[in-house]
């Protein structure tokens, strides 16, 4: 199930704090003043949480009485041919976890995860009613939250498949395991401000091995209890994707201007200090060389994209194409463009 994007906050949109790394590389361009910069970005998620949900606890009803902790020894036996539905009570523990750490390390979310996170099941139903208004209301009191996130049911389904071939000098044997999980969760918020939104997330994981001998398989395919587990974590990231923002590699360039004064806030972006490195930077920003100053310019327009400010972004990217024109000016105010179009599009598609 696909979601739209979430439209954050100044402190977290499009901002590296924290997590920036930082390589210089000598440009691909022809220019020597010209550097590679490697950071990381916060990609919108797909299913965005209204600005009023700054906090959630999470909380795992999943586990009816058929759930049990299967054997963490047991491997899946290459010999035979498995075909069943699992419910493990650790893997949908990991789940919970797993989630509730994707979504705090977004930066989006302040989140809970209590000591006593099973809220009780005695039936063997797979999804039961909505959890109450006056549940939530104590819920959200009690751990001064404005949501619950609540995994609903968690389902894998384990298949195997053994075979042999046979050469003229040699056997080859051959395994596979796929693992189908199916989850579903459910964001309520207190006093019933807004329905209560649903969410499924499945997939799968494979494995494969090709050995030349049935014990080296063998040791190549996971254990039940690692497959099951390995379910619950991908189920608990994807859900923390979909309403959470989450952080990949992006590339940008700065420039080094030749002069030690200036280049003096290098140092300070390699070590994530945007707003020190600005202060430099805008010293500078009237100098006389139109060459210079149009990096400068380029260079502030960076550092307020890195501190969060697409807006003050654009204006001195603007400045810099004006004062000399350059390819890499004229990509990157596209970039910045395209950027905030999607943060105001996706600024009105909340839940």
């Amino acid at each position: 199930m696909k979601v739209s994007n979430y439209s954050p906050k100044e402190k977290y949109s499009w901002r590296a704090k924290g997590i920036l790394f930082v390589f210089v590389l000598t440009a691909l361009y022809s220019c020597v003043s010209l550097k590679k910069i490697g950071i990381q970005v916060s990609v919108l998620p797909e299913y965005p949480l209204a600005e009023d949900i700054q906090s959630i606890v999470v909380l795992n009803r999943s586990m009816t009485n058929r759930f049990i902790n299967n054997d963490s020894d047991t491997l899946i036996d290459v010999k035979l041919s498995v075909d069943t539905v699992f419910q493990d009570s650790l893997a949908a523990d990991t789940s919970i976890q797993v989630a509730a750490k994707a979504l705090y390390e977004s930066g989006r979310f302040d989140v809970v995860i209590p000591k006593e996170r099973n809220i009780v099941r005695n039936d063997s139903e797979k999804i039961a009613h909505p959890l109450t208004t006056n549940y939530i209301n104590d819920i959200c009191k009690d751990f001064n939250v404005d949501a619950v996130l609540v995994l609903e049911s968690f389902d894998e389904l384990v298949k195997t498949n053994y075979y042999l071939l046979q050469y003229a000098d040699r056997n080859w044997y051959n395994a596979t395991t796929d693992l189908s999980y199916l989850t579903e969760w459910r964001l309520y918020r207190p006093n019933d401000l807004r329905p209560v939104i649903r969410f499924q997330v499945g997939d799968s994981i494979y494995w494969r091995a090709e050995c030349p001998s049935l014990k080296l398989t063998a040791e190549q395919m996971p254990k039940i209890k690692d497959a099951l587990i390995g379910g619950g974590i991908a189920a608990g990231l994807r859900i923390a994707e979909y309403i959470g923002p989450h952080w990949i590699d992006q590339t940008r360039y700065y420039y080094l201007t030749g002069k030690p004064e200036i280049d003096a806030a290098i140092p300070l972006i390699e070590n994530n200090k945007w707003e020190d490195a600005a202060e430099i930077w805008s010293k500078y920003a009237e100098i006389d060389s139109k060459t210079i100053k149009s990096k400068v310019e380029f260079n502030l327009a960076l550092a307020a994209e890195m501190n969060g400010d697409l807006d003050l972004a654009t204006e001195w990217g603007l400045k810099s194409f004006k004062t000399k024109y350059t390819k890499i000016s004229e990509d990157y105010i596209k970039l910045l463009d395209n950027k905030i179009k999607e943060q105001q599009i996706n600024s009105k598609k909340s839940y």
